[in-house]
């Protein structure tokens, strides 16, 4: 759990720091740079901005002089709303932007530094602690020939026909140096959502990796990003269509996959600190009162009108949208801890 909250705060950190550097590159003033909501557990203040660290880390802030204030008429240059609409944009686009910048440099640094998987084997790479596979013995290096009397030599294949069959025994075929284990090995039942399950033992097969060049990775890493993105904006689409919310997870269940991957070793657990980044600069850019997206939303009609919104009612609707978000943030977290009692994350 300290490695999740660490992790979570410094790609918050990351993500208030880019509002942070352009206001401060424009010379607009930051009264408070925050991590965190509610009760303060620490503070200091250098220079005009007080930094704070609060209790509840499901986001942050970066409070700029005048940002939900009206025009006081004063010339103060150090005011949020004095300045031109594009670069109060570019402000406030930063945030996202960083943490989707950070989101292909990690992909691009793996790809450039271990290589971008091209094919599963159905060798043993690694095995989760206190897993079916690991307490059925499975170890790394150990070759997967047979499940349920079916041959395999794509690791692909293999993983899709354990995750079609949850909470249920499986008979596998295991070669470990000359010799042929057979062992009955019962999946683990794991959450997609909406009602529906998928099977897991708890290894990563062995990949087939290429490195690639540096601008190979980098092209890798907005790809991977800019993929990563498109499925989850599918997936919001259809969760909207739907009108089913239950699929949606919240910090408990990014915690409860952050476990897992970390299991896999270091480069899985690298992987989805990424994507979780990504997802970050991702809801941030969606158009919601309280998120950038929702603030960019009240500079278009800015531009469309050609004068700005009062600043103390664009902030009511803020506030509103932001008490509407800690509620669905307690609902999915409620659901997400019920489904983990079950044994269903």
């Amino acid at each position: 759990m300290a490695l999740f909250l660490l992790v979570l705060g410094v790609l918050i950190i990351f993500h208030e720091f880019g509002h942070f550097i352009f206001a401060k590159w424009f010379g607009v003033r930051v009264s408070n740079f925050a991590v965190g909501f509610g009760p303060t557990i620490a503070k200091w203040t250098r220079g005009e901005t007080t930094y704070r660290l609060n209790l509840l880390p499901l986001g942050g802030y970066c409070q700029m002089v005048g940002e939900d204030q009206a025009d006081d008429g004063s010339a103060d240059p150090g005011n949020f709303q004095h300045h031109p609409l594009w670069q109060r944009f570019i402000i406030i686009v930063a945030g996202p932007v960083f943490n989707l910048m950070l989101a292909v440099g990690i992909a691009a640094g793996i790809a450039w530094a271990i290589g971008v998987p091209v094919a599963q084997t159905n060798i043993v790479e690694s095995v989760a602690p206190d897993s079916p596979a690991a307490r059925a013995g499975l170890q790394p290096g150990d070759q997967i020939e047979t499940i349920d009397g079916q041959a395999f030599t794509s690791g692909q294949e293999l993983v899709n026909y354990i995750h079609a069959r949850p909470d249920q025994t499986l008979v596998v075929g295991i070669k470990r140096g000359d010799q042929v284990i057979t062992q009955s090995i019962h999946t683990e039942k794991q959450a997609i959502g909406g009602g529906k399950y998928y099977g897991a033992l708890g290894f990563a097969p062995k990949q087939e990796m290429r490195r690639e060049s540096l601008l190979g990775a980098i092209g890798y890493g907005f790809t991977r990003t800019g993929t990563f993105i498109w499925l989850n904006l599918v997936g919001l689409v259809t969760v909207v269509a739907q009108h089913d919310i239950s699929v949606l997870s919240g910090p408990v269940g990014i915690y409860r996959v952050f476990t897992q991957q970390s299991q896999f070793g270091f480069v899985a657990g690298i992987q989805f600190v990424g994507e979780i980044s990504a997802l970050l600069g991702f809801f941030n850019l969606l158009p919601v009162p309280a998120l950038d997206g929702g603030r960019l939303v009240f500079l278009f009609v800015e531009l469309v009108r050609g004068r700005p919104v009062d600043p103390e009612k664009e902030g009511l609707v803020h506030l509103t949208g932001f008490a509407l978000l800690m509620v669905l943030v307690l609902f999915v977290t409620y659901h997400d801890i019920a489904m983990w009692v079950k044994g269903g994350l």
